[in-house]
Order: C-alpha cells, then sequence, then structure tokens
C-alpha cells in the first residue's frame, strides 16, 4: 500500500517540476495546435513518441493556463506503486489541486492495468492527457479498453521547420536571394549534423548524450519492459540494426552472425525496438501480402544524429543518413512508405507512398548528388522502370543540393534540394 505523506511530497515536488519542464522547449510542435484543439472532445489523448523527444513539454504547453493536474510515473520514487494505489493517488491529487478538469499522466503505462483508471477517470468527467514511450503497450492496451474513446498522437524529433524555430531561424526558409539561400543552407548543415532532439543544443558532450539516450531506451524500454535476459545478444542486434540502417535487413542473416540458430529471437527484438520508436522497418512493395512477408525489409533510425553517435560504419554515409531523413518527414506527414524493388532489373525506388485520396503512388528517390551521369540515369532508370508498372505520374529526387526537373516515362520529375522539400506542406 503507497503512502500518502510520500505521494503527497512527490506530486507536490513534480508540481513545482513542470515551469523547468516548459523552460527546456519554447517551440511550437507542429500537433500542438491540433492537439489544443482537441483537449474538449473528451477522448483520451495520448501523446506518444521515443524518449525526449518533447513528449512532455507538448503535453504541459497545451494545458498551460488550464485547470490541470499532474503526476510523473517515470519517477523512482513511484517505482513500488501499483494499480490498487491508484485511488489514493487520485484522492491524493484532489486535495492538492482541488477542482482539476484535466490530468497529465506521463509515462502512465509503467501501471499495469493504466487503461482502466483513465477509462474511470474519462467517464467521471475528467479530461485525461496520457504520455508514453512505448507504441505497442499503448495501442494494445487501449485498444483493448478504450476503442473509439482514445486518440493518438504521434511525435518524433524536430522536424526541419520546427528545429528552424528552435534556433529561432524562423524566416530561414524565406525569400529566393543569395542571402536568404545561404541562411537556409547553412541551417540545414546543422539540422542534418545534430538531429532534432530537443534538448542536444544545451548538451557540451552531445555524443555522450544520444548514446546514453540510446542505452536508456534498450534496457530500461526493451529489456526491463520486456524481461530480455540477454542482453548482449540484444545490443549486438541492435548495433548490427544501427550500422545497417537505410539498408536491407535480413532476419537470417543477423540470426546466423551471432548464431542465433532461430530467427524468432530476431523479430522479437526488432519488435521491441520498433515499439520503442528506436528503429522502423519498412516493407517492400508487392500486391500480394504473401510475398510481402517474405522481401527483405529495409530499416531507418530515428535520428540521424543518433546514429552518427553509434552506428560504426553508416553513420559518415551522407546518402544513407538524407535516405533516413527523408523517410522520417514521410512519418511525420502520415504516409506510410514502401520502397519498391523490381530484383530482375535490378532498379530500387527508395518509397512509394498511397496518396490520402487513392490512385497510383507518390515515387520518392533520395540521391544525395545527381552530377555523376551515371548516378543520374540510375535514379531515373528506377523511377521509370516503377512509374511505368505502376502508372505514377508523381516522381521527385530528394537531393543535398540539386534541383530542377528531369523526365521520366513520359512524366516530369521534379529534382528538389532536401532543405526545400522539407518544408514543404
Amino acid at each position: 500500500m503507497a503512502d500518502k505523506a510520500k505521494l503527497r511530497r512527490v506530486i507536490a515536488d513534480q508540481t513545482e517540476d513542470i515551469p523547468a519542464i516548459l523552460s527546456r522547449c519554447r517551440v511550437e510542435r507542429l500537433l500542438e495546435k491540433e492537439l489544443r484543439g482537441s483537449l474538449s472532445d473528451g477522448l483520451i489523448k495520448v501523446i506518444s513518441g521515443v524518449r525526449r523527444c518533447g513528449k512532455s513539454v507538448l503535453a504541459h504547453r497545451v494545458l498551460r493556463g488550464l485547470p490541470y493536474a499532474y503526476v510523473n510515473f517515470d519517477d523512482e520514487r513511484l517505482a513500488d506503486l501499483k494499480t490498487g494505489d491508484l485511488d489514493l493517488l487520485l484522492e491524493t491529487l484532489h486535495e492538492l489541486r482541488p477542482g482539476f478538469e484535466y490530468l497529465l499522466l506521463d509515462e502512465i503505462q509503467n501501471i499495469a492495468r493504466w487503461e482502466l483508471f483513465a477509462s474511470r477517470l474519462q467517464r467521471g468527467g475528467i479530461k485525461v492527457v496520457v504520455t508514453g514511450s512505448n507504441a505497442h503497450l499503448l495501442s494494445r492496451d487501449l485498444a483493448t479498453h478504450l476503442t473509439g474513446r482514445h486518440k493518438v498522437f504521434e511525435i518524433y524529433p524536430y522536424s526541419f521547420r520546427e528545429y528552424l524555430r528552435s534556433e529561432e531561424r524562423g524566416t530561414a526558409g524565406q525569400g529566393t536571394g543569395t542571402r536568404a539561400r545561404a541562411a537556409l543552407a547553412s541551417a540545414f548543415a546543422g539540422y542534418f549534423d545534430r538531429g532534432g532532439f530537443p534538448e542536444l543544443p544545451l548538451i557540451a558532450d552531445k555524443k555522450a548524450y544520444l548514446r546514453d539516450l540510446y542505452d536508456k531506451v534498450l534496457v530500461q524500454d526493451i529489456a526491463v519492459r520486456h524481461g530480455v535476459r540477454h542482453i548482449r545478444t540484444l545490443r549486438d542486434i541492435a548495433l548490427y540494426t544501427a550500422d545497417n540502417f537505410a539498408s536491407r535487413f535480413s532476419y537470417k542473416n543477423v540470426a546466423d552472425a551471432y548464431s542465433l540458430g532461430s530467427v524468432h529471437t530476431v523479430k522479437n527484438y526488432l519488435s521491441y525496438m520498433e515499439e520503442a520508436y528506436l528503429f522502423f522497418a519498412v516493407e517492400a512493395f508487392s500486391h500480394k501480402a504473401r510475398q510481402r512477408v517474405r522481401l527483405p525489409r529495409k530499416i531507418y533510425g530515428i535520428d540521424t544524429a543518433m546514429l552518427r553517435a553509434i552506428s560504426v560504419s553508416g553513420g559518415r554515409n551522407e546518402g544513407r543518413l538524407l535516405e533516413n531523413l527523408v523517410f522520417l518527414e514521410l512519418l511525420r506527414r502520415g504516409r506510410s512508405p514502401v520502397y519498391y524493388s523490381d530484383t530482375r532489373r535490378g532498379h530500387e525506388v527508395d518509397f512509394l507512398c498511397r496518396p490520402p485520396g487513392g490512385g497510383a503512388p507518390d515515387l520518392i528517390q533520395v540521391c544525395s548528388s545527381m552530377a555523376a551521369p551515371e548516378t543520374r540515369e540510375r535514379e531515373l532508370r528506377a523511377l521509370r522502370g516503377a512509374a511505368e508498372r505502376l502508372g505514377s505520374s508523381s516522381m521527385t529526387i530528394v537531393t543535398m543540393d540539386a534541383s530542377g526537373r528531369e523526365k521520366a516515362a513520359g512524366n516530369a520529375v521534379r529534382v528538389v534540394p532536401a532543405r526545400e522539400w522539407l518544408l514543404e506542406e
């Protein structure tokens, strides 16, 4: 049984921390207006994303000025809190914050059957906001008891637009003059190098910070949560994944490399890493579900700077880092990309995205430089083959610097620098 006096101290301390939390980030996130506008609809709001991407700050920003109470369950003083203690916690909150209408439950997935508690609060008229760092646990729990009564907001490290705001360069993307173009190129170089974790600019040893964050996700969000006993194997597979981002990933190759004997361990560990938002697996395009399952997937990481910090070799590959950056932006835009591969002809298109309204897919190719004629021809040949097979007319090549127009399969191919593409609506 929890001690009420201790709960009072913890909640009081956490409430006093709110101004410091808000001071960590004064940047308006892209999701902020939508989230704030939805607060009054009665649905439970779930903010989900990787550790330290800004979930708590976002929640406090949209609740600022409203009558709300707050509990952060990612606090060692609450580590022993059980489901049966939640009523006492609620009673304590009412005593300390009388009349609150909103309740922020930060990292609530640490408490078993939390969703029943949230559902009861909702039925009692309290507007609940939940944050969590594990997509699967949240979705599984919510689907079981809160179907149709919640809305999920997934948040990632800063987009380029958010990065510009954080650097107070909100106008860097405006104007077409030489100075404006140079400012935008300089800002993009910083973003490409430092990634999007909000706290990173304040950190002296950025690489150590990113490695520590990566390790916390592996240990606390994966090993502890899933009861992984062979942590060394988990670390080995995670490092292999990091070294092979933006590349095809075979479960069997990994199992053979570490003499695991079965691909199931690899599949499980990769699914845990996806749930914790550390890596993402992208399927190959196929009209046949069975073939999609058999084909290799491509793996992408949560942040380019983190990949630079933990990858042994891949962190120096500019083309793969750029491809990873484009993938993350597609996620932020709510797209569900797959990659296109024609093994017979040796063609590959990095991303194929179905338009929201249906129809032929958009094709997006990523190429750091098209200066070499053979590179230009290879990229256009792949787009031409995919476009002819799928009937696509929307084709884009995202580059580091090049811009212009090309042609493939009778249609225009837009060539655009990443710094401009990332700022498109």
